[in-house]
C-alpha cells in the first residue's frame, strides 16, 4: 500500500519542506512557498511580522515575480494577510481565531474517523504503528524537528486512508493554518519524553475497530490542547514584542 511505502521511505507527499520532509518543488513559486512556510510555522518570520518582496528574494536568490506568487499561494493557506500598499504580513492569530480553528480540526479529524470506518484499515494501523516507533526514536535523541515531521505524517496517513479529495483538501487548509501553532507548542514542551499515549491508544482503537471510542478521543485530544495554546501563543507574541 502506497502509505506503507512512504513511512518505510520517509517521504510524505502532504507534509513538504514545511514538516521538515523532503519533496521536489513543482514550479519555483511553490517551491519558495513551502520554504517561506516553513520560517513561518518555526517563527523564523514571527506572527505580524512584514514580508518584503525584495527581502525575501534576496534571501532565497530569486526575482520578486516568484517571490509575489509564492506569497499568494501562502494567503490562500491562510498563513499570510495582504493589505493594499502594506504588503504581506505574517497571519496573527486572535485567541478567538485560535478557538475557531482548534475546534474546527477537531471535528474534522472526527469526520476522517469516521470515513475510515468504511476502509480496510489493516494496512494503515501497520504504519501508524511505524510512524509511532519514528516518534519515539526522534523523542529519545531529543531531535524536535524528526518527531515534528513524524507526527504530521501520523496524522497525514489517517487523512489520506479516507481516500476523499473533500477531506483532504479542506483537511491541508485547516492543518497549514495551525501548523505554526502546533510547532509552537511542541517546542515549548518538548523534552525528548513525549506522551505517547494518544497515538498508541488511537491506533490500538482504530485497529479493534471501535471508530466510535476513536472519534471521541480524537476529539477530546485535540481540545485537551486548546487552552495551553492560547497561553503559549500570548506568551510567544509577548517575548516577540519585547525583543
Amino acid at each position: 500500500m502506497a502509505i506503507a511505502n512512504r513511512v518505510q521511505s520517509g517521504v510524505s507527499s502532504g507534509a513538504g519542506e514545511a514538516g521538515n520532509v523532503v519533496s521536489l518543488p513543482e514550479t519555483i513559486p511553490y517551491f519558495l512557498a513551502d520554504r517561506i512556510k516553513a520560517g513561518i510555522i518555526r517563527w523564523r518570520y514571527p506572527p505580524g511580522s512584514s514580508l518584503r518582496e525584495t527581502d525575501l528574494a534576496a534571501e532565497y536568490g530569486a526575482s520578486r515575480g516568484p517571490v509575489r506568487e509564492a506569497l499568494r499561494i501562502l494567503e490562500l493557506q491562510g498563513l499570510v494577510i495582504h493589505a493594499p500598499r502594506r504588503g504581506f504580513k505574517v497571519k496573527h492569530y486572535t485567541a478567538d481565531d485560535l478557538r475557531h480553528l482548534y475546534r474546527l480540526r477537531a471535528q474534522l479529524e472526527g469526520e476522517v474517523i469516521d470515513a475510515l470506518s468504511r476502509k480496510d484499515v489493516g494496512p494503515l494501523t501497520d504504519a501508524l504503528d511505524r510512524t509511532n516507533a519514528a516518534m519515539r526514536a526522534f523523542a529519545r535523541k531529543r531531535d524536535l524537528e524528526g518527531y515534528f515531521s513524524t507526527n504530521i505524517e501520523f496524522h497525514q496517513l489517517m487523512i489520506d486512508s479516507t481516500e476523499s479529495s473533500v477531506l483532504r483538501t479542506i483537511m491541508h487548509q485547516v492543518n497549514a493554518m495551525s501548523l505554526p501553532i502546533r510547532f509552537l507548542l511542541l517546542s515549548n514542551e518538548f523534552s525528548g519524553r513525549a506522551d505517547y499515549a494518544y497515538h498508541q491508544q488511537i491506533t490500538a482503537t482504530i485497529r479493534a475497530g471501535d471508530f466510535k471510542l476513536a472519534r471521541k478521543m480524537t476529539v477530546e485530544h485535540i481540545g485537551v490542547n486548546l487552552g495551553r495554546v492560547i497561553d503559549v501563543y500570548a506568551e510567544a507574541l509577548e517575548k516577540q514584542q519585547e525583543r
